[in-house]
């Protein structure tokens, strides 16, 4: 079992509030969700703290669950009033921001004065953000991934033959295999299909 003063359990156990045999995350006077389980309402808690109580951002999380398998402090019957004492954590020092550069149209990460890169999207400067979190905020594991970026706005050439890899079968639509030459569930032959159409 874990032992904390009654100040530290005030902080461990922020932003949840059990009613009855529930526990609810309340954050700005709104519900995010309803729990049975007490490890489970401490994991979304910190995921959602993660993604800045964004939703969209919150589907994509992957933290692990740290509270599942230890014995937890017992919740408090009482919440006493009046804010948290002790040391203040600025999350803006701590973990950076993703923000939005109007002239450049593009979203960046900034941890204090630095800034970590341009991103396209929110969603990719998340996962960057995630990444230079994981390593100490090195700029070199920037480097050393590399991903592929698709760029939906792009232009066809028309004259050009593209390859194309199909995932599902155009008559039935179930999901293929990749370079499946017959559908596993109608049985027709792709390649015929397509070029008979």
């Amino acid at each position: 079992m874990i032992h904390i003063n009654s100040q530290e359990i005030r902080y461990f156990y922020r932003n949840i509030v059990k009613s009855g045999n529930v526990y609810r995350i309340k954050y700005n006077n709104k519900d995010y969700g309803e729990f049975k389980k007490l490890s489970d309402a401490l994991y979304e808690r910190d995921a959602l703290f993660y993604c800045n109580f964004d939703y969209d951002l919150l589907v994509e999380c992957d933290l692990e669950n740290k509270y599942e398998g230890i014995v937890l402090p017992p919740f408090p019957k009482k919440r006493s009033k009046g804010r948290i004492k002790g040391v203040k954590i600025n999350k803006k020092e701590r973990e950076g921001e993703i923000l939005f550069n109007h002239k450049k149209k593009r979203f960046y990460i900034q941890k204090g004065e630095k800034i970590f890169g341009y991103y396209q999207s929110m969603t990719e400067a998340f996962y960057y953000k995630k990444l230079l979190m994981a390593n100490d905020w090195d700029e070199n594991a920037l480097k050393n991934k590399i991903s592929l970026r698709i760029d939906i706005n792009k232009k066809l050439d028309l004259t050009k033959e593209y390859e194309v890899k199909l995932n599902y079968c155009p008559k039935c639509k179930s999901k293929l295999k990749i370079d499946e030459e017959e559908c596993p569930s109608c049985g027709i032959n792709i390649k015929e299909y397509l070029y008979s159409n």
